[in-house]
């Protein structure tokens, strides 16, 4: 089963960072923006391995892009920074969770 989650990138000076709202602790930088896509992927995959290998649940409805992007505004204005100066790119990874929890099971 395929499952789509939303990544949050954003443009720093000097390298690009993503984060996947759903999956809290599931972060990364990258040097690169086709870095980041890639290890975004990677990253939520290992991410979603560790869930299934500790018996904890995977979220079953991700948000969408704009609740995505809801979320993250809300994150910027609670840290102060209602006007973030990275610009920011919301995009959606699809994930089969089956494939994951077979690769767990092999």
């Amino acid at each position: 089963m395929k499952r789509d989650y939303a990544v949050v990138y954003a443009k720093g000076p000097r390298n690009y960072s993503a984060y996947a709202p759903d999956l809290p602790g599931c972060v990364i930088t990258a040097s690169t923006w086709g870095e980041a896509q890639e290890v975004a992927r990677e990253a939520i995959e290992f991410h979603i391995q560790g869930l299934l290998e500790n018996g904890d649940p995977v979220p079953e409805n991700p948000m969408s892009l704009r609740e995505a992007m809801v979320h993250h505004t809300r994150l910027l204005e609670e840290c102060g920074d209602p006007a973030s100066k990275s610009p920011t790119t919301v995009s959606m990874v699809a994930v089969d969770v089956e494939m994951q929890a077979a690769a767990r099971a092999s």
